[in-house]
């Protein structure tokens, strides 16, 4: 993982190199193995180097060839073999970056380059022929990359920082950004969570024109299935373990030890078994990590959900020799403790600071372990675990009533209630205020789906009928939406928020840890969006596909668990032990954060006694989400401001 940033001075001044030394001393917790720049006068490129691959110690960027293309790249390409052989670079791979290949991949291909990269990647290239700059991410965006655009200068860079370093390009949170998330709301469109700063969108190739024209194009086709050329459902089964063992493969390219978060849950078990069966042919250990709440802590009994995923996660730890299981239970840290740092290293607000305690744990851990590989599956759920329930509203909307009956009644014998069924099948095709009424009515009661039941907003804003437009625009609106296929839903995961790179950004710049999820890979991707809904729920077997692919490497345990696990199921605790660090962060907001949040309702939560007796709904969606949320965000604002008072 590497930092990049330019400066193309379209005026024709020739102190580009000025400004970009000044970015790249911005972006040193990024990269600082080795550090370069080409200057051309009125642009120049900078790079700062963090050495995680193998091949990193070729990386001589800045690159160029026949002196027309400049490139500078933060990346981990992971088809080197094939890109190697459609290039004629078998032979000479071993002594190749990654930065190489990618080159002479531009070389060959141009723009459509992208489309053949598999891996993280967000890079920037400059075309001295035709006067223009080219900047891309990869499909997920685990690579963030900004630019900062004036009537005669554009500039980029990894992270805002490297902008903010520029003296005319002021620090300022852009509240846009920020309503859209704490709405839960995907992120569509250039804006970033700084005011004037645009993000490259993941997925997307940014062209700059000489006269000034910035051109947007997304390079990945999210509205087209692509056709594996599978045919039959045991294909589907050995394509999906064998892609995924690939994308596993892939991420274990380092010369450091590797460890992996480990729950109790389906994705992360698949990444580290998966990980172990390869390593464990090395010789090689792996470091399972997981989190278990705190001794004695009051604990939130939500559903069926498992709160302590520890003798879960032990059982998967339990079949491979070498693995090190290591709990962990962050005992010495505080919700809301490291939200400073967490600014300064990330550049967002954590959505989730129960989480945050000991997902941070983890990385303090990892590095006092030297281990600078995280393996994870955050985005399993989508690809290799999908549920597969949304098959039921595509087989109502398809007319294909014979089949819908049959998996409702193998769903109900399964344990599903029928109204459970009932509510699966139709509820995706009614209006969310008619499925909340007929939920009240069957069972009592209806989970929150208003904005105003969990978004930390102005109640005044979310009222507002033009922002509840724009909300509707971005396909949200006032009420969550509920996909009507399998894939609907996966996409809608997988292009639903923008922020994986900048945690990867603030881990590295913390802990020099790399995190790397196989779950999101672009083969799984291309895999598991291609898979037919009936491979995903068959015979009232959700995840049918999960559970043939993967049965001899997971317990039945995990793979049979009714529900999910709830990772900081200790939080109403946590929560008691922070509340000195939540109302103090609520009492410095700023006039922006009163404006855009609902404040005084955030500080009378976190006043508010959490109780002694088991956690309720309106406790949840108040406290944990609520509350919480809104504070990260009111911190945020204030640094983002240069407020410390």
């Amino acid at each position: 993982m590497t930092a990049i940033c330019g400066i193309w001075n379209r005026d024709g001044r020739t102190d580009a190199a000025q400004d970009v030394a000044r970015m790249r001393r911005a972006l040193l917790p990024y990269g600082n193995d080795r550090a370069g720049t080409w200057d051309d006068g009125a642009i120049a490129l900078g790079i700062g180097i963090a050495r995680l691959l193998p091949e990193d110690r070729f990386d001589r960027q800045p690159l160029a060839a026949r002196d027309r293309f400049h490139l500078v790249a933060d990346l981990r390409l992971d088809n080197r073999a094939e890109l190697g052989e459609a290039l004629g670079l078998i032979e000479r791979l071993p002594t190749l970056a990654d930065a190489d290949l990618l080159l002479a991949a531009w070389e060959r291909w141009d723009t459509d380059t992208p489309d053949r990269l598999i891996g993280d990647f967000a890079f920037a290239l400059w075309d001295a022929e035709h006067r223009r700059l080219h900047l891309v991410r990869d499909i997920l965006g685990n690579r963030p990359l900004f630019y900062h655009t004036s009537n005669d200068r554009f500039a980029f860079a990894t992270m805002a920082k490297g902008l903010h370093a520029l003296p005319d390009i002021p620090v300022a949170p852009d509240p846009f950004t920020l309503m859209d998330c704490i709405a839960l709301a995907p992120r569509r469109g250039p804006r970033s969570f700084f005011a004037d700063i645009n993000r490259v969108e993941p997925g997307q190739r940014v062209t700059v024109h000489a006269d000034g024209r910035i051109e947007a194009v997304g390079w990945y086709d999210w509205d087209t299935p692509r056709d594996p050329g599978l045919r039959s459902d045991d294909d589907f089964v050995q394509a999906l373990r064998a892609t995924f063992d690939t994308a596993v493969a892939a991420c274990l390219r380092s010369d450091d030890p590797v460890g992996s978060h480990l729950s109790g849950g389906m994705d992360s078990s698949a990444v580290t078994a998966a990980a172990a069966l390869q390593l464990a042919q090395r010789n090689q250990r792996l470091s399972a990590y997981t989190h278990i709440p705190l001794a004695g802590a009051r604990l939130d009994h939500w559903g069926d959900r498992t709160l302590d995923e520890g003798p879960l996660a032990a059982l998967l730890a339990a079949r491979h020799a070498n693995i090190d299981h290591v709990r962990v239970d962050a005992a010495d840290r505080q919700i809301g403790d490291d939200m400073d740092t967490q600014f300064h290293a990330a550049e967002y607000p954590p959505f989730n600071l129960c989480n945050q305690v000991w997902m941070t744990e983890i990385c303090r851990q990892m590095q006092q372990r030297r281990e600078r590989v995280m393996l994870v599956g955050i985005m399993g759920n989508a690809t290799i675990s999908q549920q597969g329930v949304e098959r039921l509203p595509l087989l109502a909307t398809t007319g294909a009533w014979p089949t819908l009956i049959r998996e409702g009644i193998a769903l109900h014998r399964r344990g599903w209630t029928a109204q459970r069924v009932a509510s699966s099948a139709i509820g995706a095709l009614l209006p969310p205020h008619l499925l909340d009424a007929l939920r009240r009515r069957f069972r009592g009661k209806s989970p929150p789906r208003d904005l105003l039941a969990y978004a930390a907003l102005n109640p005044a804003l979310v009222e507002n009928p033009d922002y509840r437009a724009h909300l509707e625009q971005l396909g949200h609106g006032l009420h969550l939406p509920s996909p009507r296929s399998p894939r609907a839903l996966a996409v809608s995961i997988l292009r639903h928020t923008d922020v994986m790179g900048l945690t990867a950004k603030g881990q590295l710049a913390r802990f020099g840890v790399d995190q790397r999820d196989p779950t999101g890979d672009r083969r799984v991707i291309d895999l598991t969006l291609a898979i037919p809904p009936h491979l995903l729920l068959r015979d009232g077997q959700t995840r049918w596909i999960y559970h043939r692919a993967f049965a001899d490497r997971i317990p039945p345990e995990i793979r049979s668990q009714a529900g999910k696990g709830l990772q900081g199921a200790d939080w109403p605790t946590r929560l008691e032990q922070a509340r000195g660090t939540l109302t103090a962060e609520l009492d410095r907001a700023s006039p922006t954060a009163e404006t855009m949040l609902a404040v005084p309702a955030l500080r009378a939560l976190a006043a508010a006694d959490t109780g002694t007796g088991r956690v309720t709904d309106a406790q949840r969606y108040d406290q944990r989400i609520k509350l919480l949320r809104g504070t990260s965000v009111a911190h945020f604002i204030r640094k983002a401001q240069r407020r410390n008072d």
